[in-house]
């Protein structure tokens, strides 16, 4: 499992964790990864390491404590996703076949049954999990005959190959000697390429269900509305504290400690994590998920939203279709704006890594204080430790 990564890209979400720390429904998104795994009945995981790498070690112990045979590889000075795979390679043997996931994608625990399966009843050398949809430049493309093998790969789409059009989807199943490969060809998809050269069968492990590859910080709302589609039914703790008049509709998980008071209207689904609260009259729309210890004002709507842990939200503000990252401070009537429009003022759409976004909102960074009545307009990124002057305006 691959949990090394910087997460550029991510920030100002990953400032003080990797992304694969980041939280959806009260679990981490390496969590995600790690049940998935179990459940294709995996036993042994080596995690590697590298930016933050303690904040990923507390999770491991956590997993072990629980009886799962974990080792963790620091990948140390060793750089990108080649670099991780290589820390990893004297662990094994040469010889045996080895799962490799990212730690960064959220899907459902099939895909990598699916994955599973696919090397079982074909008997191949090995199986990578490819989809229609994603960011080639990062993992490739895959051409796939009418078999279902894998026929070439290439690092980006190139123009005149209709034929290849699927992209890897962060897991595969490969032989041990992939290790060495990777070591003389130093790129992933040369190496994977030169399996195909020396006669390798690889077969395409083609999924067409929820998969995001979680690399920017407006894949949170994605994989957010992603896990709420395994929800089946609502949960709420004993514990937590509503009041009579409060009212709560649809599908709601609602965790320990929380309260929720006065007049509040939950509106499924939706997600308040252990220790929040939420004030009289405020609004918490569908697709919201609120994580633990979070304090949401009076008359405060929430929309369509990712709110990390320990975040404040004052009275009467609007965030709607925005992350905001943990300990973050907003004041009263702070305002995300999230119609986008373009010159002339009129309703338009943005389209970020194939997805299409009618609604965008902002993506506020850790530990940043947002002054009460700032308006922040559709698309905004607020960075880390930021403290904006009451009344902004932002851009």
């Amino acid at each position: 499992m691959l949990a090394g990564g910087t997460g550029k890209e991510m920030l100002p979400l990953s400032k003080y964790r990797p992304k694969t720390m980041l939280t959806l429904h009260g679990k981490h998104l390496l969590e995600y990864v790690f049940v998935g795994l179990m459940e294709t009945s995996i036993e042994e995981f080596i995690v590697v390491v590298g930016y933050l790498g303690d904040e990923v070690r507390s999770i491991v112990e956590e997993y072990r404590q629980k009886g799962i045979h974990i080792k963790i590889i620091d990948q140390g000075d060793r750089m990108g996703i080649e670099g991780a795979i290589i820390s990893a390679g004297d662990q094994f043997s040469g010889k045996d076949p080895f799962l490799l996931a990212y730690g960064d994608i959220l899907a459902p625990p099939m895909f990598y049954q699916h994955l599973m399966n696919s090397y079982i009843n074909t008997a191949a050398d090995g199986a990578i999990a490819v989809t229609l949809v994603g960011k080639a430049l990062e993992f490739g493309i895959a051409a796939i005959d009418d078999r279902g093998f894998i026929t070439k790969i290439l690092p980006e789409t190139p123009v005149n190959e209709s034929d290849a059009n699927y992209i890897f989807a962060g897991a595969s199943i490969l032989p041990g000697e992939f290790f060495e490969i990777l070591r003389e060809e130093r790129k992933l998809t040369d190496a994977l390429a030169r399996l195909l050269k020396e006669q390798r069968r690889i077969c395409a492990s083609v999924w067409q269900d929820e998969w995001v590859d979680v690399g920017y910080p407006w894949d949170m709302l994605a994989a957010n509305k992603d896990v709420f589609k395994a929800l089946e039914y609502s949960r709420i703790h004993k514990t937590a504290k509503i009041s009579p008049s409060a009212h709560v509709s649809g599908l709601a998980l609602i965790e320990e400690n929380v309260i929720i008071d006065h007049n509040a209207e939950i509106v499924g689904p939706c997600f308040i994590g252990k220790n929040s609260y939420i004030g009289t009259n405020s609004l918490i729309r569908a697709y919201s998920c609120v994580e633990r210890n979070c304090k949401i004002g009076y008359s405060v709507e929430v929309k369509n939203s990712v709110i990390q842990h320990g975040t404040k939200i004052g009275r009467l503000s609007f965030v709607g279709d925005s992350v905001v990252g943990e300990n973050a401070s907003l004041g009263s009537g702070v305002t995300t704006m999230n119609v986008l429009q373009n010159e002339k003022s009129q309703k338009t759409t943005k389209v970020i890594k194939g997805r299409v976004y009618h609604k965008l909102g902002a993506v506020i960074g850790p530990h940043s204080i947002i002054g009460s009545n700032s308006v922040m307009m559709p698309g905004v990124i607020v960075d880390p430790d930021q403290v904006i002057p009451p009344g902004t305006v932002i851009r």
